[in-house]
Formats: structure tokens, C-alpha cells, sequence
């Protein structure tokens, strides 16, 4: 009998929900953790449509003690010419949460893998899982010794390394990959794919001092666009309870090319965008600076399969998006809740294969398409004429906010029909 009925690889959002769900269910699950919460990351707008999976959590009264709350989504025209357009959560189709938060991923995703522990499950920090192992050809059980990836083999555990560098073979039932964009098992299988029209660098950094709405209206996202089309940069401010803001740029690889001379580092970089777009720059005119401005790049792709024989991928191990509509979290946490609970059953019934979890990957890859589609029209310049409309069509205008609240899962048939066809996913 193996030690662990689950070894999930990744404490973030993705490996901390599913950990906490099937701990929830008695199953023995082992959390292996590469770094130590807790520990910066971005993507901290979350959607009102992951609000469910913090309830059967039981953290969302934490949540809401601890986080700021956003009720909806500004977009600003650059340029400064004044023109902007809110959506607000309430409107949306069918909307059970009015609301999300803004929420520092360093306390966030700690708050998360701590509750995993609470439930249950064993939590294990400085674990690098460095490769997953494959039952024997031949030999029911037995690990092989050298199988990664996703080669022939029912996955049977993980190879880790601890915190002292001791590598150890750890045996489970059932392999969960959140690795994140490490994406330990697509990675070996060379199974990864970027895609195309969607290569672009991420400038960010934490302030304090920065402008911030009033009211009901003080935990907005503010999202600044300057430019259209492929050339089309735009940047974010995200209000959080204690004073503090995260702020960035999202530009094209031919933007950061046409400037890099002039503007060698991230900083400079970050600020000559914010100079570019002078709404961006009125935002953060009193803004300091909480830590050196950083850069991250190339960070969308897709990944071939999200299931095998033993294993799932879940959240960013599974594939990313570009961030423009604070897709990560979401994605990572409804993806995850929705694996612990088809894992369970599986185990329950002694059937691990690939093909019991196709209609759990068919969902994630709807899911994800959904949102897919609607940035490549942005990118396109398509989006945006759509969003900054006067007058807008009601329905539309419903449709967009509903696809800003992350209802893209179960969505109701009539608008998702018409998003889908106005922004379908191109190759």
C-alpha cells in the first residue's frame, strides 16, 4: 500500500485547494512545497466566481476580515482623455458574488496552504519535486527508474529533494502536478507550447501612496490602456486594504525591443510606459516604490495533455494566460476543487486512467478558451472599441461583465453563445 493516497507537487493557490479538498475527504495527501510561505507573487485580483471554492474552504470569512474588496473593474483610456467605463460584478448575468478582493499573494497563498494543513494534509516546505515516477513496465507497482513525464507508466510517486539537498522517492495512489510554470511533468514531456501573438513582458512592482477610488469604489481594479492592437500596452493598479498598491505594465515584446537602449532596466522601463500613458501616470504621481521594479516575460502557453494514467496538471502546471483579465488564481483555484473531486472518486472506485478524467479536462479547456478568445481580441483591437463603447448594448455590456466575473464554466447558454462567436480562439 503506498504511503500517500495523493502527493501533490505545489503549495500555491491550485496545490493548497485540491490538497484541502481531498484532505477534507480523508484521503492521506502529502503537500510538497519548493519554497517557504510566505513568498511573493503576482496576480492578485481575484474573481468573483472563485468566491465559491473559498467558501467550501471555509476561509472566506478570513478572506473578507483580511483582504480588500472589489466590486468591479474600471478600464481608462490612456491617453488621458478622460474616457472611462466601470463594470460593475452586480451587473452581471446570474450573479451569485457581487464582489471578489485584492489580495497580496504572499499572505493569500499563505493563508491557503495553512488551511490544507488544518484539514489535514502533511505539509512539507523546501521539497523540490524534481521529477515524477512511472509504474515499471511489467511490474504493477513498482517504480521505474528512470521514467518521466508523461512516457508509458501509471504515475506511482514523486522523486523530490528536501530542504537539505537529501533526494527521497515518495509513493502515492494518485499525482497531482502544480508546479506552476515550472509544469514538472509538461516540461519533461516537452509538451509545451506558447502561443503565438501573445509574447509579452510583465513590468511590476508594489507602491505605497498611489491614487485610489472612494466609496464602494476604493477596491477597484484599474486597468489603463495605451495603444491598440499588437502594440497595445496596458498597465494596472490594484488597491489592497493596508495602504499598499500593486502596479505594472503588460507590453509587447517589439515595445520592450524599441526602448531597451534608452531604458535599460526594469524601472526605467516600467516608467517610461507610465509616462506613455498619462492616466497611469496622474494614478501614481506621489507613488514609492516598495522594492526594485521587476520584469517577467513569455509567460503564456499551452500544454498538450492535462492528464495521464495516475496524474493531473492543475492551475499554471496546466498552462497560463496572459493576466489581463486576472484569469491565474481563478483558472488555478475552480480547477483544482473540481480535480480533488474527481481524484476522489477515481481512487474510490480503483480507476485511475487518463480516460477517467477527460471530461474533468474538457471543462478546464472550455474554461480556459473562453477567456483565451476574448484576449486575442483584445490584442487584436477588437476588445477594446467594445468596452469603451457609448452607448453600449445592454446585453453586451452584461456578457463582458459576466466574462470579467469568471463565469465560464457553467455560464448561461445565450450570452456565452454570443461572446464565443464575437471572440473565438484563433490558432
Amino acid at each position: 500500500m503506498p504511503s500517500w493516497d495523493v502527493v501533490v507537487a505545489g503549495g500555491g493557490p491550485a496545490g493548497s485547494v485540491c490538497a484541502a479538498r481531498l484532505a477534507a475527504r480523508r484521503r492521506r495527501v502529502v503537500v510538497l512545497e519548493r519554497d517557504h510561505h510566505p513568498r511573493f507573487h503576482l496576480g492578485e485580483s481575484l474573481l468573483p466566481g472563485s468566491l465559491g471554492v473559498l467558501d467550501q474552504l471555509g476561509v472566506l470569512d478570513e478572506v473578507r476580515r483580511t483582504f480588500q474588496c472589489k466590486r468591479g473593474a474600471r478600464f481608462v483610456d490612456g491617453a488621458g482623455r478622460d474616457a472611462s467605463v466601470r463594470y460593475a460584478f452586480a451587473e452581471a448575468f446570474h450573479a451569485k458574488w457581487d464582489h471578489a478582493f485584492q489580495v497580496p499573494r504572499d499572505a493569500f497563498d499563505a493563508l491557503l496552504f495553512r488551511r490544507a494543513g488544518e484539514i489535514g494534509a502533511e505539509l512539507r516546505e523546501g521539497w523540490e519535486v524534481t521529477r515524477v515516477l512511472r509504474e515499471a513496465p511489467g511490474r504493477a507497482g513498482a517504480p521505474a527508474e528512470a521514467d518521466a513525464g508523461t512516457g508509458p507508466g501509471r504515475a506511482v510517486g514523486v522523486e523530490a529533494r528536501d530542504a537539505g539537498g537529501q533526494v527521497h522517492a515518495i509513493d502515492a495512489r494518485f499525482v497531482v502536478d502544480a508546479t506552476g510554470r515550472d509544469a514538472v511533468v509538461a516540461r519533461a514531456a516537452r509538451d509545451v507550447a506558447r502561443i503565438p501573438q501573445l509574447d509579452r513582458t510583465a513590468l511590476f512592482v508594489q507602491v505605497r501612496g498611489a491614487w485610489r477610488d472612494t466609496g464602494e469604489r476604493e477596491g477597484d481594479l484599474q486597468l489603463i490602456v495605451s495603444g491598440d492592437g499588437a502594440d497595445c500596452t496596458w498597465l494596472w493598479l490594484i488597491p489592497f486594504a493596508d495602504g499598499r498598491a500593486s502596479t505594472g505594465a503588460c507590453v509587447s515584446s517589439a515595445w520592450i525591443r524599441a526602448r531597451r537602449e534608452a531604458h535599460p532596466t526594469p524601472e526605467a522601463l516600467l516608467r517610461q510606459a507610465w509616462r506613455e500613458a498619462p492616466a497611469a501616470q496622474a494614478m501614481l504621481a506621489d507613488a514609492e516604490l516598495l522594492f526594485p521594479p521587476g520584469a517577467t516575460s513569455d509567460f503564456s502557453f499551452r500544454v498538450g495533455s492535462l492528464r495521464g494514467d495516475g496524474w493531473l496538471a492543475i492551475g499554471d502546471a496546466g498552462g497560463f494566460l496572459d493576466p489581463l483579465f486576472s484569469t491565474g488564481a481563478h483558472l488555478a483555484m475552480v480547477g483544482a476543487l473540481r480535480a480533488a473531486d474527481v481524484i476522489d472518486a477515481a481512487l474510490d472506485d480503483g480507476d485511475v486512467s487518463a480516460a477517467r478524467f477527460a471530461p474533468w479536462e474538457a471543462t478546464m479547456r472550455a474554461g480556459t478558451d473562453f477567456f483565451l478568445g476574448a484576449v486575442q481580441a483584445f490584442y487584436a483591437g477588437e476588445l477594446a472599441p467594445l468596452l469603451f463603447a457609448e452607448p453600449q448594448r445592454p446585453f453586451l455590456r452584461r456578457a463582458i461583465t459576466s466574462l470579467l466575473a469568471g463565469d465560464v464554466f457553467e455560464p448561461d447558454a445565450r450570452w456565452a453563445g454570443e461572446v464565443r462567436a464575437r471572440f473565438p480562439v484563433r490558432a
